[in-house]
């Protein structure tokens, strides 16, 4: 797994098929994705807009829709339709995905990918085709065992692998807790503890993993 961190300055932007939109907004920040077809991102934006501008004025750049304000507008937030060829070539491919919160607008574009090494090599060179960034930093992902070594302690690491090859997370367990603590000699209570503990780590970081769209 591979992650890339890629800037457009405000300069490039100015200079791009994104002047429009510098224009109007000194960033829309974009908090999620709705929807992903063949000709678009519907994105679920909250816009920084310049002194004088609004809503209005995003339907006036070529590749943006605006099609709801939510909250009735109190929010903040909208959703709008997004066909730039840059946001058309970030979904074309299957084994990428483009990381929110990521912002692009007058102040520049921020965007962060991640994928396997393949994918990232190939939208990078896309994206050098169309908009070539202005900063490309590669962040080499961490394998599984790192990962689960920074989160969990070498014992609950233990109490883990031992009560998962004994059946005790399958449906119907296959070994009550009671065996478990026998089995590795440990008192009920303090093994309970390092599962609920190791658990309860693994779940956070999985949750943090996740960007919800």
């Amino acid at each position: 797994m591979r992650e890339i961190h890629l800037k457009w300055t405000a300069e490039t932007v100015a200079n791009s098929e994104y002047a429009p939109i510098a224009k109007i907004a000194h960033s829309l920040e974009v908090v999620g994705h709705l929807d992903i077809g063949e000709k678009g991102i519907r994105q679920l934006i909250l816009p920084h807009f310049c002194e004088g501008k609004t809503v209005q004025d995003l339907n006036d750049v070529p590749f943006l829709t605006v099609e709801s304000e939510l909250g009735g507008g109190q929010s903040g937030y909208l959703v709008v339709w997004n066909s730039h060829p840059l946001s058309i070539a970030a979904i074309r491919f299957s084994n990428i995905h483009i990381l929110p919160p990521y912002t692009y607008g007058g102040e520049g574009i921020n965007l962060t990918v991640r994928g396997v090494p393949a994918g990232i090599s190939n939208f990078l060179k896309t994206c050098r085709e169309l908009l070539p960034p202005d900063i490309v930093k590669v962040v080499e992902m961490e394998d599984n065992q790192s990962i689960i070594e920074s989160i969990l302690t070498p014992r609950q690491i233990e109490c883990v692998k031992v009560a998962a090859s004994s059946g005790y997370y399958d449906h119907p367990k296959q070994i009550k807790l009671r065996e478990l603590s026998e089995l590795m000699k440990t008192p009920r209570s303090t093994l309970q503890e390092h599962l609920n503990r190791a658990e309860l780590a693994m779940m956070k970081w999985a949750s943090e993993q996740m960007n919800f769209e």
